[in-house]
């Protein structure tokens, strides 16, 4: 009987603190108005555009780099699974683990390194036809605004 009574009792706790169907919850991942490493960023002029990307960086046994490169307009990531360290020219970073996100650094030169297997959703907030991404690779024009 006693043991009947422990195990009703574990189940009501249980049912007191589970989700019930047709709740909704929400939690503001990221809300700041600089990027993770305190520097601004602004919104360009033209029509406004959102994009959202997917990002798999699939590293076998190796370190992954993107290449240096900068973003002349805002976004903002989320780390599905994986992990990326950000590192500027100065050799400042910051690591972003599943689970984080981070609001990116604009118009500054930095690269993303992956170590192991990663997924991103990176949101931006640009004008129509904005370039997402500008490699410093010599293969186009740099933009005047990336430091």
């Amino acid at each position: 009987m006693k043991t009947i009574l422990i195990v009703v009792s574990g189940l009501l706790l249980f049912m007191q603190n589970a989700t019930a169907a047709g709740e909704v919850s929400s939690k503001i991942l990221v809300k700041d108005s600089v990027s993770w490493d305190g520097s601004a960023f602004k919104y360009g002029k033209g029509k406004p555009e959102i994009t959202i990307q997917k990002i798999d960086i699939s590293t076998g046994s190796e370190e992954v780099s993107l290449g240096i490169h900068c973003h002349t307009i805002p976004l903002a990531a989320y780390v599905l699974r994986g992990s990326v360290r950000v590192v500027k020219p100065s050799g400042a970073s910051k690591l972003f683990q599943a689970g984080d996100a981070f609001i990116e650094v604009m118009n500054r030169w930095h690269t993303g390194l992956f170590l192991e297997d990663t997924e991103l959703i990176v949101f931006y907030a640009g004008k129509k036809d904005a370039t997402l991404s500008v490699k410093k690779d010599g293969t186009s024009p740099l933009p005047k605004a990336c430091k």
